[in-house]
């Protein structure tokens, strides 16, 4: 009868100061029920933003701006039991995924596709319960299923989560 509330995210900035440029970000509500101890049902709610920009040469520049955004019901299974304070879990959803990219090439017509269809991801994460009623959650993501393309794509997220009964 727990429910959880929480979410991951991802900002990366790329200040390198090479000519390749790439910056993530990411947020990714979830809500949960648990149906058993360790049984958790729930959805994922998540938008993304990238931005790359890489620069050839003095004539040559290429950019692309990606946005997605889903919802994922899914499960997450916990291997220890409640009373322990770091608990494993798997997570597996699927749902609906929506993405759209605009692609420029200088002194080129901008190419604009967008997608929609079915999103699924799998993977590990361990949650460290500091309290009752809040974990902090690592997640590693393995296997991404998105709008006909399934990537292995490894990705930590870090985020946070809070129990109520």
């Amino acid at each position: 009868g727990w429910r959880s509330v929480g979410g991951t995210g991802r900002l990366y900035l790329d200040i390198d100061g090479d000519s390749l440029h790439n910056n993530v970000f990411s947020l990714s509500p979830e809500v949960y029920w648990f149906v058993g101890n360790s049984f958790g049902l729930g959805t994922d709610f998540g938008f993304s933003m990238n931005n790359t920009r890489n620069v050839v040469n003095d004539s040559l520049t290429t950019s692309s701006q990606s946005i997605s955004m889903w919802v994922t019901p899914g499960f997450r299974f916990y291997f220890r039991e409640p009373e322990k304070a770091w608990r494993p879990y798997m997570l597996v959803n699927g749902g609906f995924g929506y993405n759209a990219t605009r692609t420029k090439v200088s002194g080129m017509p901008d190419n604009v596709s967008k997608g929609s269809g079915f999103r699924g991801y799998g993977g590990m994460g361990v949650a460290w319960f500091f309290s009752d009623h809040a974990a902090f959650a690592i997640r590693y993501k393995m296997i991404d299923y998105n709008i006909d393309n399934l990537y292995f794509n490894p990705e930590f997220m870090i985020g946070v989560q809070a129990f109520f009964d």
